[in-house]
This record gives C-alpha cells, structure tokens and sequence, in this order.
C-alpha cells in the first residue's frame, strides 16, 4: 500500500472517529441533564418533573453550543487550510 492510499484511508478514519465525536457532544449533555434532572426530582418534594424539564433545556442548550463550537472550529481550520494551499502557489 503506498503512502498516499495509507493518508487518504486515515483521513477517512479520522472524519468518521469526528462524527462520531460529535455525536456525542450533543447527546451526553442531553442525556446528562434529564438524568441528573431526575435525580434531584425523586429526592425533592413537591417537584414532579420541574427539574428533568429545567436540567433537560440547559443539556439541548449545551449540546447545541458544542455542536455550535465544533462547527466553527472546522470553518476556520478549512478558512487556514485553503490560505495555506494559496500562500503555497504564490510562492
């Protein structure tokens, strides 16, 4: 197998390990939060779901920021990329 086709299956592997990655930046705090949102309902009186509800809104609100992040990072790091590639051919 010669270098490139070894650069272009772990670029291939790498994108895949990104997605899966970014999967879970959105579902853990998700998750996370309902279930620590259930945790302090069963021990409180008197709150059914309020804090699952509260706890479940602030985990889409950060898994969305990360996913939010993670894009961004990925626009810049594509923005650098292509202006290196064009700073190459000037010179």
């Amino acid at each position: 197998m010669s270098i490139e086709q070894q650069s272009k299956k772990t670029k291939k592997y790498s994108t895949s390990l990104s997605l899966t990655t970014l999967g879970w930046e959105l579902a853990l705090p998700i998750f996370g939060g309902v279930l620590l949102g259930y945790q302090i309902d069963s021990k409180t009186a008197g709150s059914e779901y309020t804090y699952t509800f509260l706890l479940l809104i602030v985990g889409i609100f950060v898994g969305y920021y990360n996913l939010y992040k993670y894009i961004h990072l990925e626009i810049l790091r594509t923005k650098f990329k292509n202006r290196n590639i064009k700073n190459r051919g000037d010179t």
